[in-house]
């Protein structure tokens, strides 16, 4: 490491510390490569030097923990009296002295011409064996040796044992002693040895099992933004693909497309997203043909386990991501069941045209009203021209949730066509789990349909393991109906699955806040802000909590944040719980104001009801909340789902006789009460 800054992480088990002044930079790469192709785990980076206590604190612990110390000795470490690499070398003699005598630990390697006995090193170094690696070049036989001093239980190699031959003259016979013979003979079967460990040290590293993947979006080589949709959706395909592999996770798009335009090497990715692999690709088209390089890339050490270049006419896409599903699968996996051969291989429509469509569909279908407006158009022109085509009509559906769940002005319409859109979806496919999971959300949000929506989602889990969408969903689903252990667990594994996601986390500090567990939820609600400092949700939640919490002073600090992100915006639903916020802190004045900017806003747009009730609830007036919330029960506003177990927070209004008859209406299960 020397000079060069590791980045603080901590060491692989069984990692090799690769220790080297700054000049050595290129011999120490060369080192470095030389026993990672071997399947070695080497600490190795070459970022700018830092310095500073973390950085200190973080080498020191790399030396506390790794296997090998491997300090690279040169006529450049020599002329040097003072380096960091220099307390690099007193740190591994320190450690050393604590080892017993027989462990190997320093294995000092010599790069040029620098004799053994002119080299400026620690005493230590000159107890033990020297190597030597001309400009980096290491010979098999000291690689192996390596690798065997890596495998369990191994210490110093001990003497071989050589059985007297049974025919000792023949030996002498050819003018060579016996002594030297068995010597030869000792020395052969140790070299045997070694390389036998080495081989199988390579087989235990590549066999160790690739559980978790991210596929980062296909870079977009064309030189037209118009054409990010396509690598998007090629990214996308896989992820759906090989989510639906059982024994593997695959991370969510939202997370996987976080990292889009950041200068990250594969490390750094696989760290930050908790993988074991990476699928990255990039994508270039000429004429009308589409020219596409993959590679798969494990994310400990950026071997790559995979790489090929494809070139395909444009209309052959779909195709070409089965493909490309397929191979990774198989790298991935030795065997793969017919079933999940078919699935890799699906292709959704034959026509590439409505494909095409339905790729800008999803690319529009979270945004402002007018991108939601462009993403059901793309996805009816899609259906129009492939009539057949289930996952448009899923896609379709999910946008005309939004749609409803965003406005009671066409609530009632747009919920309709999105449960004649996922109906038609399920028809067409009765085994889509994103289709039997916007069902769900249609039967949770909209017709308060309990059982049934719990049964949709179960079944999207079942179709849909590796899907964080799902989870998610059906976490929300479950800290609404009261059964918070398993709304918790769901949260959690969406969490595992979209961890720069800010929406599980969201809802595991959420299902805190329900429980009366405030410094877990504001603990929660803080990890939202720092995963993206722009959600200013974060921000509103967590002064809520502080507040609820009987601390205002932090409260208002929150809030005041809340505020100048909000400022001129119409956001009821933020305004209300910042209402809500005062209200509890006793900032009655406040809290009126909110109320009177709420009621502007109902002077030109529908405002949803709930947003009043929940103001005057906190504010002590229950009679005049319960009438906002028989509004909000006739309106049947979405957020009303989330009243029985909400109410937990307020005895007052949760034991008030109209607030029960609304609740009783609504036929909560017994796990919500």
């Amino acid at each position: 490491m020397g000079e060069e800054t590791p980045k603080p992480t901590s060491t692989p088990t069984g990692a090799v510390f690769l220790s080297y002044a700054s000049q050595d930079a290129e011999v120490a790469r060369k080192i470095c490569n030389t026993l990672r192709a071997a399947g070695i785990e080497v600490w190795f980076d070459q970022s700018e030097l830092r310095g500073g206590d973390a950085w200190d604190s973080s080498i020191r612990k790399q030396i506390k923990t790794c296997a090998l110390f491997l300090p690279v000795i040169s006529a450049s470490t020599t002329a040097r009296a003072e380096g960091y690499f220099r307390l690099e070398w007193k740190l591994a003699v320190d450690r050393s002295h604590l080892m017993a005598a027989e462990r190997p630990f320093i294995l000092p390697v010599l790069i040029d011409g620098v004799r053994e006995a002119d080299a400026m090193v620690p005493d230590g170094f000159r107890e033990v064996q020297w190597s030597s690696c001309p400009a980096g070049q290491m010979t098999p036989e000291f690689v192996a040796r390596i690798a065997g001093l890596l495998s369990p239980g191994t210490q110093r190699a001990p003497a071989t044992i050589v059985r007297p031959s049974a025919k000792p003259a023949t030996a002498q016979a050819r003018g060579r002693p016996p002594r030297r013979r068995a010597l030869l003979v000792g020395l052969g079967a140790a070299a045997l040895i070694a390389v036998g460990v080495l081989i199988a040290y390579q087989m235990a590293l590549r066999s160790k099992a690739i559980n978790m993947v991210a596929v980062l979006p296909f870079e977009n080589g064309t030189g037209d933004p118009a054409n990010d949709y396509l690598g998007n959706g090629i990214s996308e395909s896989l992820i759906n693909k090989l989510s639906s592999l059982s024994g593997l996770q695959v991370i969510s798009r939202t997370s996987a497309f976080a990292l889009k335009g950041k200068t990250l090497d594969p490390i750094e990715i696989g760290k930050k997203l908790g993988v074991d692999a990476l699928v990255l690709g990039n994508l270039t088209m000429h004429d009308s043909r589409l020219q596409i390089s993959a590679e798969l890339v494990r994310a400990r050490d950026s071997t790559q386990l995979w790489g090929d270049h494809y070139e395909r006419p444009m209309d052959d896409v779909q195709q070409l991501e089965g493909q490309l599903a397929t191979t990774i699968a198989q790298t991935l996996r030795s065997r793969l069941s017919g079933d999940e051969k078919v699935r890799l291989a699906h292709i959704e429509t034959t026509d590439p045209e409505a494909y095409r469509l339905y790729l800008k569909g999803r690319e529009s279908l979270v945004g402002t009203d007018a991108d939601m407006s462009k993403s059901i158009a793309f996805f009816q022109q899609a259906v129009a021209r492939a009539p057949n085509y289930a996952t448009a009509y899923a896609g379709l559906a999910a946008v005309y949730s939004v749609e409803a769940f965003l406005g009671a002005s066409g609530r009632a319409e747009a919920a309709g066509k999105a449960r004649d859109a996922v109906r038609r979806a399920l028809e067409l496919d009765p085994d889509l789990g994103e289709a039997h999971t916007a069902l769900a959300d249609i039967l949770f949000l909209f017709e308060w349909d309990w059982p049934g929506a719990d049964s949709e989602y179960r079944r999207g889990v079942a179709l849909s393991p590796g899907s964080e969408a799902v989870h998610e969903a059906y976490g929300s689903y479950l800290n609404a109906m009261g059964r918070l252990e398993e709304g918790f667990a769901e949260s959690r594994e969406a969490a595992r699955l979209d961890p720069l996601s800010v929406q599980p986390f969201h809802d595991m500090a959420i299902n805190a806040l329900v429980r009366g567990d405030f410094e877990k939820a504001a603990a929660g609600f803080r990890r939202t802000t720092e995963i993206d400092p722009q959600w200013t949700w974060g921000y509103i939640k967590l002064a809520r909590t502080l507040a609820l919490a009987k601390k205002c002073e932090e409260a208002y600090v929150q809030a005041e944040i809340a505020e100048r992100r909000i400022a001129g915006g119409v956001g009821a639903l933020s305004r209300s719980w910042l209402g809500s916020t005062y209200a509890t802190c006793g900032d009655v004045t406040r809290a009126r104001e909110k109320l009177g900017e709420l009621h502007a806003f109902e002077a030109k747009r529908y405002v949803d009801p709930e947003t009043f009730a929940d103001i005057h609830a906190s504010l002590g007036e229950i009679d005049e909340a319960v009438r906002w919330y028989r509004k909000a029960f006739e309106d049947r506003s979405p957020d009303m789902v989330f009243a029985q177990v909400g109410s937990r927070l307020n005895p007052r209004l949760a034991g008030n006789a109209g607030f029960r008859a609304i609740l009783d209406q609504m036929a909560f299960p017994t796990s919500a009460k």
